[in-house]
């Protein structure tokens, strides 16, 4: 099982530009990779009585929330809001250190940890602590394959089986309803709702612009290039090599998907989220997913003291030109195709 995962274009420049982020929750990325290593004995063996869960496993149950969208669209916050404040299970770091047994360390070791404070941050989706919510790609790898940008256009029976299996012996394991996110799952969320029928997907999405921008600069900081791809992109849309227009053109292509899935699915099963109302009232939203979807008792009352609205990082951080740049190529995208999630008039600070 590979530490690296294909997907990261130039991992030796990464580390260095981890290094020198001076994010905590960064060092902990690093310290897990590397700590990956050390656990890969244990992990081996404790994989025995893992397979051993998946065998005897009973088809899911309760329900199952994926949270998913385009990459930097605000999914990990929604995560956290989500796991911080609602009685459910999600799989944790411990994930990163046993791959191969995922629920089974959970088991042995989860009680000990403590939960990460209730702090709505986290690095291009890397949050520090061991306790900590992760995204699990490793255990999505073991069906889609290492190639993490592209998704499978339909999952087989054999994947859709042991998904089955994984996910009835998570529920059995934790006893609770179960939280994800991938955002990978955002142009195949309609495949796994027909895999999983207990499950929902909540699609988050993001002022097209603003994410666009965020992409862009991902691209450099995880990349070490804006040339180089981050995040699932449209399969029929081959790199144009403007990355400003394949970044407006990968937001608009994810926010059709969408919409297209939440048509053919039904919005009782896939809901489409955005960032910014979250931003201006979570606690209404956590309370609606709580009681709604996940069908577990939600105090408002407390969700209204202690979850008070939150920053909405919607600002331009490139370059004054370059801002401009990437407006025009987004408002040329959305004149053609207006998209729901983009309003060309309205004013931007």
């Amino acid at each position: 099982m590979a530490v690296i995962p294909k997907t990261f274009h130039d991992p030796f420049g990464l580390a260095r530009r981890l290094l020198g982020s001076r994010d905590r929750h960064a060092y902990f990325a690093m310290a897990l990779t590397a700590g990956a290593i050390l656990t890969a004995p244990l992990d081996a063996a404790l994989a025995v009585a893992e397979r051993r869960r998946y065998a005897r496993a009973p088809e899911p149950l309760l329900p199952i929330v994926f949270v998913t969208g385009a990459p930097r669209s605000g999914t990990t916050v929604v995560e956290q809001l989500l796991g911080h404040n609602l009685p459910v299970a999600y799989l944790s770091n411990l994930t990163d250190l046993f791959p191969r047994a995922p629920i089974v360390a959970a088991r042995l070791f989860g009680r000990a940890l403590r939960r990460p404070p209730q702090a709505y941050e986290s690095y291009y989706g890397r949050v520090a602590g061991l306790a900590a919510p992760n995204d699990a790609l490793k255990i999505w790898d073991r069906w889609w394959g290492p190639s993490r940008y592209v998704v499978p256009e339909r999952f087989s029976p054999e994947t859709v089986a042991e998904m089955r299996r994984f996910f009835g012996a998570c529920e059995a394991a934790f006893g609770r309803p179960l939280l994800g996110k991938n955002n990978g799952l955002s142009t195949c969320a309609s495949q796994l709702l027909r895999a999983l029928p207990t499950a929902h997907v909540i699609i988050v999405v993001r002022d097209s612009l603003y994410n666009a921008q965020s992409i862009l600069v991902a691209r450099e900081k995880i990349q070490g290039s804006r040339d180089v791809g981050y995040g699932v992109d449209d399969p029929n849309r081959p790199p144009s090599g403007d990355p400003f227009a394949d970044v407006c053109a990968q937001v608009m292509y994810q926010q059709r998907r969408a919409l297209e899935q939440q048509r053919e699915m039904g919005a009782e099963r896939l809901s489409i989220v955005r960032y910014e109302d979250i931003c201006r009232d979570p606690a209404a939203f956590v309370a609606h997913v709580g009681e709604d979807i996940f069908r577990v008792p939600c105090d408002r009352a407390r969700l209204r003291k202690h979850l008070a609205p939150l920053h909405v990082t919607n600002r331009p951080t490139l370059p004054g030109p370059e801002f401009e740049r990437l407006s025009r190529e987004m408002a040329r995208l959305t004149e053609a195709d207006p998209s729901p999630f983009h309003a060309p008039g309205e004013q931007r600070v």
